[in-house]
């Protein structure tokens, strides 16, 4: 699945998300909010971001979290290379946000701990921009603020399902970590920087690892079998399979 309209599917889950939440408990749900539907896709325009100048090659050891020191060398970025980062730099902290906000409603520890660990992944893509000369979108935004306005308008519609109950919070997080997956899967596939694509899978280790703790949750305190909205059951099922995390790394 391409992930050109990624965004407008998520919105299309999150409805499908509110019928079997209301399946399952038996109860009322307010439907998702009226809007334009979102769309992901891979130039910089439509991303809401302007033509930024070329950037740098950075070089460094990774951290266990995908970060480190990047020194930079004159090395070009394709536009979608840049849109990448860019873009991928918002979404971890969309994420990131609406977990710090479902924490304070419903005072679950996994949504403060994978909020941090949201905070590390966003850091990781910092330094990426930082080394290849690129401007920080959300340099000047606060929590729940976005300079694209795509994002802006699902993060308002994740927080919106999120606080129905509590059911709903953890499928919005597992639907998060679904479509972060794909984004990730897909940004990889853009670049040939090897640095990059290095941060970008740790990225999605982390990512498959929030995946299974929000889905445990989901089994532990709703009694609720998650099923996939964007991935395919195959490779859902390849991820919930390897409960260990073996592919996951440290502090993802």
């Amino acid at each position: 699945m391409s992930k050109k309209n990624l965004i407008r599917i998520i919105i299309i889950g999150l409805f499908l998300a509110f019928i079997f939440s209301a399946c399952s408990t038996q109860q009322e749900v307010r439907g998702a909010r009226d809007g334009q539907p979102v769309v992901h896709t891979g130039n910089n325009d439509e991303k809401n971001y302007g033509n930024q100048g070329q950037g740098f090659e950075a070089h460094a050891e990774n951290s266990e979290n995908g970060s480190g020191y990047y020194q930079s060398t004159d090395i070009d970025l394709s536009e979608e290379e840049i849109a990448d980062l860019l873009f991928m730099r918002e979404e971890e902290k969309l994420a990131r946000d609406v977990y710090a906000y479902l924490y304070t409603q419903w005072n679950l520890p996994v949504f403060q701990s994978i909020a941090q660990s949201e905070q590390n992944h966003m850091d990781s893509i910092l330094e990426l921009l930082d080394a290849y000369g690129l401007e920080d979108p959300v340099a000047q935004t606060a929590s729940g603020e976005f300079v694209n306005s795509d994002l802006q308008g699902l993060y308002d519609s994740l927080i919106a399902q999120g606080e129905q109950s509590l059911e709903d919070a953890l499928r919005v997080g597992a639907l998060i970590e679904e479509v972060d997956i794909l984004d990730l899967v897909d940004a990889i596939e853009h670049t040939d920087k090897a640095d990059i694509e290095r941060v970008y899978s740790n990225l999605l280790f982390g990512s498959e690892n929030h995946l299974r703790s929000f889905t445990s949750q989901l089994s532990r305190h709703v009694g609720v079998t998650y099923e996939p909205v964007q991935l395919d059951q195959e490779t859902y099922q390849g991820i919930i399979a390897d409960q260990a995390g073996q592919r996951g790394r440290p502090n993802n």
